[in-house]
């Protein structure tokens, strides 16, 4: 049942979503690979999972002060 829910809540995100959750999923599954293969932004989620900082969130709109 459990797996069903996932599955419809991956279903309602778009496609960068769904994008950006599998480049962190790869990116986990890197982390014990000697010399793995990953694209730029895979290699970004690794390496903010490596320095144990939280993976830039690009939903967030940003305000500049001058």
């Amino acid at each position: 049942m459990e797996d069903r829910w996932k599955t419809m809540a991956f279903e309602a995100k778009d496609k960068t979503e769904r994008f950006m959750d599998a480049a962190k999923e790869r990116a986990r599954a890197a982390m014990h690979e000697t010399s793995p293969k990953l694209t730029s932004l895979e290699k970004g989620m690794l390496k903010a999972l490596k320095s144990r900082q939280r993976p830039v969130k690009h939903n967030q709109k940003t305000t500049v002060r001058g």
